[in-house]
């Protein structure tokens, strides 16, 4: 009964509300004349109804993201009739949970009384009201529920522009000595400032100024703050600059300039490289130069002109390929040797403004090679044949030759080579004992040595051509090949002496190490070999007396039995339209052997469009064929296969995959002069690595790996035996000879052992039995400071150590392997290590020798597998 009671009443207020106009209104008496117009009535009463509507215009109080609203308030006088052009002002119970419309939160009654605002969802979600207030106080409310963002997508933003010169003082005329500050302030709709936030800035022309910074951005701190410096253009007049949210919203302010010429920055800075600080005399080859350029600030410097020289008696060729420096600050250039085949070393020079730098090529390879008979008889003769060859080994023609000798005589002491760059000279023996004969041309230099003996001592039977391998040491009758020596006193057969017979390859058959010569002077041996490749075989004589003669003579025995073929391509990814590959074949015998003059045919299953040539080559007695592909278009991953074919065995084959890919950008590398100490045992190198786009522009933050190793064997990869010897003013590596002679160069030139490149001790490589493979890696590879990602220059530094004991007698391969968002690049410059001028310059402090050894192998042969030291 009390529970109906209290129904009845609540019923009860609720009628009398609503009788007196409730719901959405209010009505209050004003003593103003205003309101409907023209009644005059001093009592009038006025009444505010509010109404949320949806975008269906339907009544909606539910307020969201995907659901705003409309406010419709309609204002009526006692007697009913509109209250038109009149402010209503709108407010909020809680300013979190909506957005008015409008920035005033007001709007004016039409002449139907009603007046509308929009109202969209705040970041707060809940229930609240709405007030309505006319001039007089009159008021009318209503109340919606909210369902509150946590985003800032209906976030609406102002920006705030202003122009202050370096005293901070508002101005807005821009001069040479006038630079301004454009100070920006961002905040939202509730006076929030807009933090961390990247704005784009804009010139209405670009030449009347520019931005201090080169992308035209800056981001607002904690504060909604942030500037932009702006320095006079090349134009004059006024402009204006607008700034731009990632949201759209804009806001622009002018300003004037007067103009300025532009003045050039004045570089700081010049830096010099190259690809490589050794140049093949042959001129088959070029090398890069770069030069970097950067202000006081270490910022690269694009546009700055930069110019290569050397001197015109240099014999060189430099061909500019960008005369100014691109974004990343380089200009570059190829240097050629193409018309002068003479070893020497060229100072390279580059210049920019007032700034030098230098570097040192050296250009090397040129040969003179001496052949002929290495012993005779006092007061005979002999033909010597010379050749000049440059680094590919193609014979010079038209080239003079100097000559001495240390003892006997010479029919000239100058030749010239004829049209197939061979020469040659008469030497007479006229004192027993050795005589060295040199032989210089383009600054190189050849010796051959000639043994000049009482006794006519000499091979007079020796292969015509190579000799086979066996294949095993269990010869047969058909392995041995046979080697006849002659002997004669006074022009007459010497029987009797005693010869004894040694090779530094292969085995003499049992019994004929040693022997005498018969009636005619003559002794005979056979000789047989496992594994191929020069052999110097030495006879000595010994008469009654105890006079020693002797003569030696070189076979090769090759390897002819084709059983495996391995296939490389260096390198192995390159780009379309162009871009080559070196594609090697090796074939070995069952034994290991390099096989010597088998015809390789070379096939390419690939669908871009690419090229093989030559087709066919013929392996040499590194067992080495090769041939060049040339790209066509993009491929997939290892889409092109290469075959190798040996042609008279089909059966012996091998492949190589290869991809032709766009590269997203480009690596070089390159080092200088500079050769650093950082310790008494260690040399320590600098190898420039930089990487851009397509168009020269330096990339940042890209991956970077490196390595060092060894050259390939298929790509003429050495390591060097020798010793240093002195000659004013400076330590080289030469070669003394009995007499005291001395000649510059190497006492032995060995070939890398890994004949496949695949880093693993395989049957026949260890030529030198010390199971290992020589030369192997020497010395560590590593990015200065540990940053392995390049800088805003594009630009990363290698660091190369190794001990200073294989400085000039090691050959290395530098690489660096670039990778980014999918895509990968690589460069590589081959080094011999350098030994500092300063270590060489000393006469009482000897540098090491080579520590792969010092033995002599024959000089005529620049390149063996070597065995023991």
């Amino acid at each position: 009964m009390k529970t109906l009671s209290q129904s009845l009443t609540l019923f009860s207020m609720l009628f009398l509300l609503f009788a007196c106009g409730g719901g959405g209104s209010l009505e209050r008496e004003s003593d103003s004349s205003s309101g409907s117009g023209d009644s005059g009535d001093t009592d009038s009463t006025y009444t505010v109804s509010l109404a949320l509507v949806n975008q269906n215009d339907e009544t909606d109080r539910n307020l969201a993201t995907d659901n705003p609203l409309t406010l419709n308030a309609t204002v009526t006088d006692n007697d009913g009739a509109p209250l038109a052009d009149t402010l209503i002002t709108f407010t909020l119970s809680n300013e979190e949970l909506a957005v008015f419309g409008n920035d005033t939160g007001t709007a004016r009654t039409d002449d139907a009384g009603v007046a509308t605002i929009d109202l969209t969802v705040g970041t707060a979600a809940g229930d609240g009201q709405i007030t309505a207030t006319l001039p007089d106080g009159t008021e009318g409310t209503t109340t919606f529920t909210s369902s509150g963002s946590s985003s800032d997508e209906n976030a609406v933003y102002t920006i705030s522009l202003t122009l202050v010169n370096q005293a901070g003082e508002a101005d807005r005329n821009l001069a040479s000595d006038n630079a301004l500050t454009l100070n920006v302030s961002v905040t939202d709709q509730f006076d929030n400032p807009l933090t961390d936030t990247l704005i784009d800035f804009t010139l209405s022309d670009e030449n009347i100024a520019t931005f201090s910074n080169d992308t035209a951005t800056a981001r607002t701190d904690d504060t909604g703050a942030a500037t932009i410096g702006l320095a006079v253009g090349s134009a004059s007049g006024d402009g204006e600059v607008t700034a731009t949210l990632p949201d759209g919203t804009t806001a622009s302010t002018t300003f004037s300039s007067e103009g300025a010429s532009v003045i050039t920055e004045v570089p700081a800075v010049l830096e010099l490289y190259t690809t490589s600080v050794q140049l093949a005399s042959s001129g088959s080859d070029d090398i890069e130069l770069i030069a970097l350029v950067k202000n006081a600030q270490s910022v690269l410097m694009e546009g700055v002109e930069v110019s290569f020289s050397a001197p015109s008696s240099a014999g060189v060729e430099i061909q500019q390929v960008d005369s100014q420096t691109l974004e990343n600050g380089t200009a570059t250039a190829r240097l050629t040797s193409q018309n002068n085949a003479a070893n020497r070393t060229v100072t390279v020079t580059a210049a920019a403004g007032d700034l030098t730098q230098t570097i040192d090529i050296e250009i090397s390879g040129t040969e003179v090679t001496i052949n002929g008979a290495r012993s005779i008889t006092i007061n005979d003769s002999t033909t010597l044949t010379l050749r000049v060859q440059d680094s590919d080994g193609t014979n010079i023609p038209n080239q003079a030759i100097e000559l001495a000798a240390t003892s006997g005589e010479l029919s000239a002491s100058s030749v010239t080579t004829g049209a197939n760059g061979q020469a040659t000279v008469q030497f007479t023996g006229t004192v027993s004992g050795s005589s060295t004969v040199t032989a210089s041309a383009l600054n190189a230099i050849g010796s051959f040595t000639v043994t000049v003996q009482e006794d006519d001592f000499s091979f007079t039977t020796v292969p015509a051509e190579e000799v086979a391998v066996a294949p095993d040491d269990s010869y047969e009758e058909a392995n041995y090949t046979t080697l006849t020596v002659s002997w004669n006193k006074d022009n007459a057969p010497f029987a009797g002496g005693t010869v004894t017979f040694t090779a530094s390859r292969g085995d003499i058959r049992p019994g004929d190490e040693s022997g005498t010569t018969d009636a005619n002077g003559e002794l005979s041996f056979d000789i047989a070999s496992t594994n191929a490749g020069l052999s110097s075989v030495t006879a000595t004589g010994v008469d009654g007396d105890g006079n020693e003669v002797s003569a030696t003579v070189d076979i090769e025995f090759i390897a002819t039995d084709a059983h495996s073929l391995y296939v490389d391509a260096s390198p192995d990814q390159i780009g379309p339209d162009g871009q080559t590959s070196t594609i090697t074949a090796i074939v070995r015998d069952p034994a290991g052997n390099l096989v010597k003059g088998k015809v390789v045919s070379f096939t390419v299953n690939d669908t871009s469009t690419g090229s093989i040539s030559p087709s066919q080559a013929t392996t040499d007695s590194n067992g080495i064929a090769s041939t060049v592909f040339t790209s066509g278009a993009v491929t997939s991953e290892d889409a092109v296969m290469i075959t190798a074919t040996v042609v008279d065995d089909t059966a012996v084959t091998g492949d190589v995959t290869m991809t032709v890919g766009n590269r997203a950008f480009d690596v070089s590398i390159g080092t200088g002069n500079l050769l650093q100490s950082p310790d008494d045992t260690t040399y320590l190198k600098e190898f420039a690595v930089f990487v851009t786009d397509s168009v020269g522009q330096p990339i940042e933050g890209v991956s970077l790996t490196a390595s060092v190793t060894p050259v390939k064997f298929s790509e003429g990869g050495n390591y060097y035996r020798g010793d240093w010897v002195w000659v004013e003013p400076q330590w080289i590596v030469g070669i003394i000879d009995d007499d005291g002679n001395i000649s510059e160069g190497y006492t032995a030139v060995c070939a890398n052992e890994d004949i496949n490149s695949n880093g693993i001790l395989d049957s026949g490589e260890d030529a030198n039995g010390d199971n290992f493979l020589t030369p192997g890696i020497v010395g560590t590879i590593s990015f200065s400071g540990g940053v392995d990602v390049t800088d805003e220059n594009g630009q990363a530094t290698l660091q190369l150590r190794y001990p200073r004991s294989y400085g000039a007698f090691y050959e290395s391969e530098v690489a660096v392997f670039a990778q980014s968002t999918g895509s990968e690049a690589s460069a590589s410059m081959k080094y011999v290590y350098s030994v500092a001028a300063e270590d060489l310059a000393d006469e009482n402090v000897r540098p090491p020798a080579s520590p792969f050894g010092t033995s002599l192998n024959d000089p005529r042969f620049q390149r063996v597998l070597c065995g023991a030291d």
